[in-house]
C-alpha cells in the first residue's frame, strides 16, 4: 500500500475529516488530498506532524 493510501486509511480509522487533519497539519485541504492520493509527497515535518496526528509511529 502506498504511503498516500495509508494515511487516507488511518484518518478514516481515527473518524477525522479531511479539513480537520489539514487544520492541525497547517495545510489547505486541497494540499491533504494531493498527499492522500499521491499528487504530492509529504515532507519530513509533515511526516513527523501526521505520525503525532494519528498517534503512529512513523
Amino acid at each position: 500500500m502506498k504511503l498516500g493510501s495509508r494515511l487516507k486509511k488511518i484518518r478514516e480509522e481515527k473518524k477525522l475529516s479531511q479539513h480537520e487533519v489539514a487544520h492541525l497539519l497547517e495545510v489547505s485541504q486541497k494540499t491533504l488530498s494531493n498527499i492522500e492520493t499521491g499528487k504530492t509527497v509529504p515532507n519530513i515535518l509533515q511526516i513527523a506532524k501526521l505520525g503525532a496526528i494519528y498517534e503512529i509511529n512513523m
